[in-house]
């Protein structure tokens, strides 16, 4: 499916009444030509450091919160990469809709360390991104792709 497919899905779903929505955000950490990524301890997928929103968190905080948990790191000025709707079926069948900011920003140092949601952390290069991801993560890649070019 295209990527304007997958998004047309998403938003109508998104709009569904039925629904539990969330909002999350992450960070992709970039160091020269590789990505900063982990491997989710939930579902073994890769994807960039992130995860939900406390109550009135801002999209911002939401995203350097999530990066220190999971990877232990801190960064300097977020870049916007974009706002992705999208759904997600957790394994006890509940469905919710979530609304993911996704920034980027500079590596400013450290040594990552996988904790908390993370069961891994490992540098990617831009260029051979994994697949073992979710449709979602794959909307991120190819939005970060596009403003790395």
């Amino acid at each position: 499916m295209s990527h304007e497919g997958w998004l047309l899905r998403t938003l109508r779903a998104w709009r569904s009444p039925a629904l539990r929505r969330r909002m999350g955000a992450g960070i992709a950490v970039v160091d020269g030509g590789d990505v900063l990524l982990i491997r989710r301890s939930d579902t073994g997928r890769w994807d960039v450091p992130g995860g939900g929103a406390d109550a009135r968190e801002l999209p911002e905080d939401t995203a350097r919160r999530e990066l220190r948990e999971e990877t232990g790191l801190t960064v300097g000025a977020l870049r916007v990469l974009g706002v992705f709707p999208h759904r997600h079926t957790y394994p006890d069948g509940k469905v919710v809709a979530w609304e993911t900011h996704v920034f980027t920003a500079d590596f400013s140092g450290g040594e990552p360390r996988a904790s908390d949601d993370a069961a891994q952390v490992r540098w990617w290069p831009l260029a051979a991104l994994p697949d073992d991801v979710s449709e979602a993560t794959r909307a991120y890649f190819a939005a970060l792709q596009a403003a790395q070019a």
